[in-house]
């Protein structure tokens, strides 16, 4: 009889997730390439609670992947199965930068990325030596596994999504992308790439690269070189994904990015204050400067592609002017949709570090408050406001540029500046899916504060007693 590997993407339970938002809900791309790395003579299931509850079944092998916001419940569901005898590993961002936390909870950690010790992990467990830990390497991405898609759930709205490169060499304070992937950018072939894209029946394409254009000219030559493949192929892909704001600057990009079926990009503003950006190290940003964001936004349009953008708040520059501002510039720059963040220091990040040693954090009773680090609460004290005047800052942001009749006089104005329906409907459920969402937990920590004043002060009077 087979062996079965139960591969597990979990989501922490709340009454309200972001992931209740069907147009945000992407498969889990680690876990087919899991399964597509495991020897044939396994069976293998793919459960994403995003789409499907967990029921707990037989299994010889359950293995986890998780952020740091699902990390607590990635150890609820190894505590289920270790109770019935079953061993369980955990990989991920998460579990590679706080493997001595993992490894409390589950029998094994993959520390990094997977692809250069899977083979020997699942000997080892075949023969009852499972080790403690797993450390990948960065490997080249040339000849990558082809992800196993067909063991995803069919209730995704976007069910394919497509990896051409890892690594990020910007190493922004924010984010730990450089620490789990590497400082050096690894591109696939664009051959492979193209391959792999012709396989896929479905039009509706997601890249998860960080940044698909890349760093430096050769990237962005290899960026049109796989944009050229597309259409010279006849693939008839629509399609989106991440890209530097320098997305913007080559019209041969832009050009043969529509001509592919680009739709729409997403774009880390991150901030109108260009004192913020310097903070961040977001190098990029302030050469494009923040005084051209409007015609960086007109130029995309005009090649018929829809602009998303993200915004990061409660940052040491940051001043409660900063949400107004940001609110009008959304409106006066005709973005079509926008993802608004609180700043959120990952474990793994020189922000972490920082604020930690400020002493600034209080949000840190590991591994439950890893539930509130989901980019949609404060878990730190800003220097220039209280967490709860963050909170309220980012809600009214989201009440002026999101509301219905705002969305569908924002998704006209986006149907009238890229004349691309399919961009202007992308635009409109991301805007209001997302919007509306954190409205929503806005309105539910509002009435908790109103029910249990005491048991919601508690964060912000910890806060309070924080020396900055």
């Amino acid at each position: 009889m087979n062996r079965k590997l139960l591969l597990i993407n979990p989501v922490e339970k709340a009454d309200i997730n972001i992931s209740d938002v069907p147009v945000l809900r992407l498969p889990p791309l680690s876990l087919a390439y899991i399964a597509a790395l495991t020897p044939s003579d396994w069976d293998i299931k793919v459960v994403d609670e995003n789409i499907e509850p967990l029921s707990i079944e037989d299994a010889d092998l359950v293995g986890l992947t998780a952020m740091t916001s699902n990390a607590r419940r990635a150890y609820e569901i190894a505590a289920l199965y270790r109770e019935k005898g079953i061993k369980t590993l955990m990989g991920g961002i998460h579990a590679s930068i706080l493997y001595d936390e993992a490894i409390q909870f589950v029998d094994s950690v993959v520390i990094g990325e997977a692809e250069s010790v899977w083979h020997s992990l699942i000997h080892d467990f075949e023969t009852n030596r499972l080790k403690r830990f797993y450390i990948g390497e960065h490997t080249s991405l040339e000849n990558l596994v082809r992800a196993r898609r067909h063991l995803y759930s069919d209730k995704y709205k976007i069910k394919n999504s497509v990896q051409t490169a890892r690594g990020c060499p910007m190493d922004c304070e924010f984010c730990s992308v450089t620490t789990f992937n590497g400082g050096k950018y690894r591109q696939r072939p664009v051959e492979e790439v193209l391959d792999e894209l012709e396989s896929i029946s479905s039009r509706l394409i997601y890249f998860v690269d960080d940044n698909i254009l890349g760093y430096g000219e050769k990237a962005e030559q290899r960026a049109i070189q796989l944009f050229k493949g597309m259409k010279e192929r006849g693939l008839n892909k629509r399609w989106a994904s991440q890209v530097g704001i320098d997305f913007a600057s080559n019209p041969e990009v832009l050009k043969y990015a529509q001509k592919a079926g680009c739709s729409a990009v997403f774009i880390g503003f991150e901030s109108l204050n260009e004192d913020v950006l310097q903070d961040m190290h977001k190098i990029r940003n302030l050469k494009a400067r923040v005084s051209n964001y409007k015609e960086i936004v007109k130029r995309i349009h005009d090649y018929g592609i829809a602009v998303i953008g993200a915004f990061t708040f409660g940052n040491d520059g940051d001043r409660k002017d900063i949400f107004p501002r940001t609110a009008e510039f959304l409106l006066d720059s005709k973005m079509d949709a926008q993802q608004l963040t609180i700043l959120t220091p990952l474990p793994g990040t020189r922000l972490y570090n920082r604020l930690a040693q400020e002493s600034r954090l209080f949000r840190t009773n590991y591994p439950d408050d890893w539930k509130y680090y989901d980019f949609t609460e404060a878990v730190f004290k800003p220097k220039h406001m209280s967490p709860d005047e963050l909170k309220e800052g980012v809600a009214e942001i989201y009440k002026r540029t999101t509301l219905r009749a705002i969305s569908l006089k924002r998704a006209y104005r986006s149907l009238l500046n890229t004349k691309n329906l399919y961009a202007t409907i992308i635009s409109y459920f991301f805007n209001r899916g997302y919007g509306s969402i954190c409205m929503k937990k806005y309105e539910h920590w509002k009435k908790a504060m109103s029910q249990t004043p005491m048991a919601a002060e508690k964060p912000e009077k910890e806060a309070e007693k924080i020396v900055v």
